[in-house]
Formats: structure tokens, C-alpha cells, sequence
């Protein structure tokens, strides 16, 4: 015979096992209106090991009120006797933060079939909850970048989406003529924004100030202050009233971040943890430091964009001001790989070619070149929407072809991509692996030369360009191996008027076959020998060895 588990035996077998997986548990008698939790769920609301609420109403009084949960243990009956209950909930930390806590709710019943306790398990998901936060935070500012080309109307766009999603307040400060103008302030209370900038205006900016924003500037290097004291206070703090008024502001945490374009650090990006008591930790400056370069690029694209309408009437200052804005400027350092790259405006009106090589949140690499149809403003206008659109996405995770086909449907459903559509070849590159994966829209195949000196385009067939035909973008995938040389271009590089595209692929696959080894010098030889260059087209080509 077997003889029935107790209570206690019961709560310590259950309790022992989901402690191996990092699950507390607790139960409610009905009867005794006693509560138990085990030895580990303390912890995952802040309060020591053997933590347990003195009823079940002050273990409900530890978490944030969800409207959509029933309040009173008799509606909780009523819904338990037909499923268990889950639900995610924020729980009060006791320096009065908040953590993301996942709980199943069950009922148990009595040998006789009557409800004798409720019971439930409780887990730490405030990790998840945090990278879901900041992957909706990504895309929405991805959907900013690619919506406007308004310096202000963009900037502050980002700042109400970073509050209160990640900071209690946010500035951010642009660089002119040595001096820091405002270009946005967040919070989530109006009357204080207008306060802070009250404030702002009585204690301007110390420009030689060894910390802080003209630090950030001069440096190009972040701030980070997981903690905030009162000895930093009294350190910041100009006169006595300052010092009340940084105070009252209620500083827990900060970042200060650098905004760096192509070329040069053209601001920083403020974000403070205040009244919410959160703190920032290293996660936090991870994702701002993948964040900033977002927010730089959006800036100076729709800088660019303002000096172009404005130089119109001016061509050669028009193309003079494309030439320094378009080029990506130096690219990243990449272990194992060496990358050259070269940009060419053809004739007097520039088109809409780009090209980026950006490291993912994914630990992989992603290259991608493209070009927008038409020429002028119009298509530098498109071309910086679909850079950026195109850079977030990857940066976000999306593979190759998931990111096109977002694009495309960004692209069609979406007036402010004014040239309509463009194309682009998009491929992501795994240093663990070596394995690279592609996809094309429309755009010319990228090349992959072998240690042998065979090559391979990467194509399988012409997919149709972002904004036009029906996308249904495919994928495909090679292993590098070592000595592997590959080499993406627009179509300046390549075509000749009235001569066939398969032409003028075999015989750039002839040349890249006979190129030399280094990427600068495989581009050399590319521009020397193609009888299609100098081109009246705009021409892109970046070169990249795989060591």
C-alpha cells in the first residue's frame, strides 16, 4: 500500500524539482487561508530566500494591478475550475522598480472533489520581456528612419519612442559651429519637459566640461552611469539651487551616447532612468551602442537631404555635397576579413547607388549593396529610406530575405519611397561557420572567386526589385572556405549600351577570375580592364577576402 503525501511532503518534492529549472512555486489553503511559497521565490521579487506574504492579499499587493486579471479569489475559482490561468506580471522590487515575472495559476481539489487550495508557479522573465521591448523598439525606429527626412520631426519621433520603453527622459543634442543645440527632449510628462528646457536655458552646457555630453563629442567614446550618487550630484552641480534641482529630478541611472556618422561624431544621445527606478545595466549599453549608429545615420541623411535642396540651383556644389555624403565612409574592422570598397558618381546628376557592411545583434555579418531607379534628389531620397530601412532590419536579426521582403512591402505600401523601387543584393556572413547566406532582388549577381580562381555568382533567379511585381523572395546559402574573395557592384560597373547582361557577366567573371589577390587591388584591376568603365552610371563595388 501507499500511503498519501502530505502537504508538506508534497509542497518540498514539487518545490525541489522546479528549483532545478528556475521555477518557484507557493500554494493557498482555502480553509486556513494560509500561504506558502518556496525557498526560491523570494528571490525573484527582490526579498531573501524564505520570503512569504503574510496573506493572500499582501502576495497580491507585491505586484503591479493587471485590470485583465480577476481580483477576487472567488472569480479566480470560477475560472480555475475550467483551466489553469497564466499571466505575466511586474512585480515590485523593494528599492520600487519593476521585474517581469511569468505565472500558472492551478487549482487543487480535496479527496472529495471540492476546491481546497489554489496553487501556482512563478518565473524570472524579465529577460524576455526586455528583448522584446527593444526589438519593437528597433523596428519602430526603423519605421521612423524610413519615413522621414526632417532632422527635428525624425529626432523627436525616436525620443517619445525611447520613452518610457527604455528611459524615463531622453535628449538629444546635435554639434553646430562648436556649440550643442537641443534637437529633442522626451518624457513621458509634458510640464516637465518644458521645465528641463527652463533649466537647460539658466545652466547651458560647459563645452569644456570633462564629462558629460562634450566629453561624449569630443571623444567619441560613451558614458555610462549604472549608478547615479549624491557625490556625482555635488560634482555636476553648478551653485547650491542647481544642486536642489538635480536632485529633484530624481537621477538613478544615465547613458550618454556618441552619434557618429560616416565621417565624424555630430552628437550624443542622453538617456536617463529617473522616477520609474530603473537602472541601466551592461545589457542596456549593449543595445544602446546597436541604437546610436540608427539614430546618427537618420540624422545626417536627412541633413544631407536639406544641403541638397538647397545647393539645386547650384549643380557642381550639389554633386560635390552627394560625393562626400553618399560614400559610407571607412568600414568596419571585421576579424578574418579584409574589405575594400569603391564609389563613383557618373556624369553631373547622381543616382541612387549604396552600399553597408554592418555587424548584426546576431553575431554575424551582413553586406548589402543596392540602387534605386532614376536619378537626382528624388532617388538620394529613396536611397537613404531604403539604406536605412534595409540596415535596421538586418541589424534587428532579419535574414536576407526576410529583410527584403519587409522591405518590399515597406516600399509599396509606402508613399515617401519616392522613386518607387530599387534593387538590391543582401547577404549575411556567419564567422562560426562560414557560412554565408544570400538573396537579390532585381539586383546584379554577387560573385564569389575560390581559392582555385574559380567563380560562382550567386543567383538563382532574377527576383523582382523592392517596390515592384509581387516579391516571394528566395534564399540560398554557400560555406566559405578559406582564400574565398566576394565581390558585390551596381550595374555601372558592368553595362554597355546595346550589349546583352549575360555578356557583360562573363566577362566580368573573366576578370575576377585573372584579379588579383588583395580587394583594393581587385577593384583596381576591375576599373582598369571593363570596357564599361568610366561609366555616365554611378558605380559601387565593395571587394571582401575571407582569410
Amino acid at each position: 500500500m501507499f500511503r498519501r503525501a502530505s502537504v508538506t511532503e508534497w509542497r518540498t518534492v514539487v518545490a525541489s524539482a522546479l528549483a532545478q529549472m528556475d521555477i518557484a512555486c507557493w500554494d493557498y489553503d482555502l480553509t486556513t487561508q494560509e500561504v506558502w511559497w518556496s525557498e526560491n521565490a523570494g528571490p525573484l521579487i527582490g526579498r531573501p530566500p524564505g520570503f512569504t506574504p503574510d496573506g493572500f492579499k499582501d502576495a497580491e499587493q507585491l505586484f503591479v494591478l493587471d485590470e485583465t486579471r480577476p481580483r477576487s479569489i472567488e472569480s479566480m475559482l470560477e475560472i480555475l475550475q475550467a483551466s489553469s490561468i497564466e499571466a505575466e506580471r511586474q512585480a515590485w522590487l523593494p528599492d520600487g522598480s519593476l521585474r517581469w515575472t511569468g505565472h500558472r495559476y492551478f487549482l487543487m481539489t480535496d479527496e472529495e472533489g471540492y476546491p481546497a487550495r489554489l496553487a501556482g508557479m512563478m518565473m524570472d522573465i524579465d529577460g524576455r520581456k526586455r528583448r522584446e521591448k527593444e526589438q519593437e523598439v528597433l523596428l519602430r525606429t526603423g519605421q521612423v528612419l524610413a519615413e522621414s527626412l526632417d532632422v527635428a520631426e525624425t529626432t523627436a519621433a525616436i525620443a517619445r519612442i525611447l520613452v518610457p520603453n527604455l528611459a524615463d527622459w531622453c535628449v538629444v543634442d546635435l554639434l553646430t559651429d562648436d556649440q550643442l543645440t537641443p534637437l529633442a527632449m522626451a518624457h513621458v510628462d509634458p510640464d516637465k519637459v518644458r521645465w528641463a528646457e527652463t533649466i537647460r536655458n539658466e545652466y547651458p552646457t560647459d563645452m569644456e566640461s570633462p564629462t558629460g555630453v562634450p566629453n561624449v563629442i569630443r571623444t567619441g567614446d560613451p558614458e555610462f552611469y549604472p549608478d547615479i550618487s549624491e557625490e556625482m550630484l555635488q560634482a555636476a552641480a553648478r551653485d547650491e539651487r542647481h544642486l536642489e534641482i538635480l536632485r529633484s529630478v530624481g537621477f538613478r541611472s544615465a547613458m550618454i551616447m556618441p552619434l557618429r556618422t560616416r565621417t565624424e561624431v555630430i552628437g550624443a544621445a542622453t538617456l536617463v532612468m529617473a522616477e520609474s527606478k530603473r537602472r541601466f545595466d551592461q545589457e542596456s549599453l549593449d543595445f544602446a551602442r546597436r541604437l546610436a549608429p540608427q539614430i546618427a545615420a537618420s540624422i545626417d541623411n536627412a541633413r544631407l537631404y536639406h544641403e541638397l535642396s538647397q545647393a539645386l540651383d547650384n549643380e557642381r556644389l550639389a554633386v560635390q555635397i552627394l560625393q562626400r555624403g553618399l560614400s559610407p565612409g571607412p568600414l568596419p574592422d571585421l576579424d578574418g576579413i579584409v574589405v575594400a570598397d569603391h564609389y563613383e558618381i557618373g556624369g553631373s546628376e547622381v543616382g541612387g547607388d549604396w552600399y553597408d557592411v554592418v555587424e548584426t545583434g546576431k553575431g554575424q555579418i551582413a553586406i548589402v549593396i543596392g540602387d534605386v531607379v532614376g536619378r537626382g534628389v528624388q532617388a538620394v531620397a529613396s536611397m537613404s529610406q531604403f539604406r536605412n530601412a534595409l540596415r535596421t532590419l538586418l541589424v534587428e536579426g532579419h535574414p536576407p530575405e526576410g529583410a527584403l521582403s519587409l522591405l518590399h512591402q515597406m516600399a509599396i505600401t509606402d508613399q515617401g519611397y519616392e522613386e518607387g523601387f530599387a534593387t538590391a543584393a543582401c547577404l549575411t556572413y556567419h564567422p562560426a561557420s562560414r557560412q554565408i547566406v544570400w538573396s537579390a532582388a532585381g539586383h546584379p549577381p554577387a560573385m564569389v572567386r575560390y581559392a582555385d580562381g574559380s567563380v560562382e555568382r550567386l543567383w538563382k533567379r532574377p527576383d523582382s526589385p523592392l517596390g515592384a511585381g509581387t516579391g516571394g523572395y528566395t534564399q540560398d546559402h554557400r560555406i566559405l572556405a578559406p582564400d574565398c574573395l566576394l565581390l558585390l557592384y551596381t550595374d555601372g560597373l558592368i553595362e554597355r549600351r546595346h550589349e546583352s547582361l549575360d555578356i557583360s557577366l562573363d566577362r566580368l567573371e573573366a576578370e575576377l577570375a585573372s584579379a588579383p589577390n588583395e580587394p583594393k587591388d581587385v577593384i583596381s584591376h576591375l576599373l582598369e580592364r571593363l570596357p564599361s568603365y568610366p561609366s555616365a552610371d554611378d558605380v559601387a563595388v565593395i571587394a571582401l577576402h575571407f582569410k
